[in-house]
């Protein structure tokens, strides 16, 4: 016995869902004309109609911005550093015995 599945929408094949504004009642697929604004780890989808701002989703590139990274980079470089400072300064330094040779 074959059993048939009935849709109330119509369903495509790689279509992307459609997001709603509850302000205006705009409608739009994910990557429609929603105006995109960046907000540190995410992105804010805003109507580009009423200016609502819709949902936010996490970036799509998942990683901090260059300026951000690059201050990771140089707080780890000084963190290294002054720590072989740091562990140098606690080394005790033994003379050596001289030899003074007639």
């Amino acid at each position: 016995m074959t059993r048939s599945v009935s849709h109330d929408r119509d369903v495509r094949e790689g279509r992307k869902a459609t997001l709603y504004c509850w302000g205006c009642d705009h409608a739009s697929s994910v990557d429609g004309d929603w105006v995109r604004e960046p907000r540190g780890t995410e992105v804010a989808y805003v109507c580009p109609d009423c200016g609502t701002v819709i949902a936010e989703r996490p970036r799509e590139d998942g990683g901090p911005n260059p300026g951000e990274a690059w201050g990771r980079v140089v707080r780890t470089s000084v963190s290294v550093w002054q720590a072989s400072v740091g562990l140098a300064s606690t080394i005790p330094v033994r003379a050596s015995p001289r030899r003074d040779d007639p």
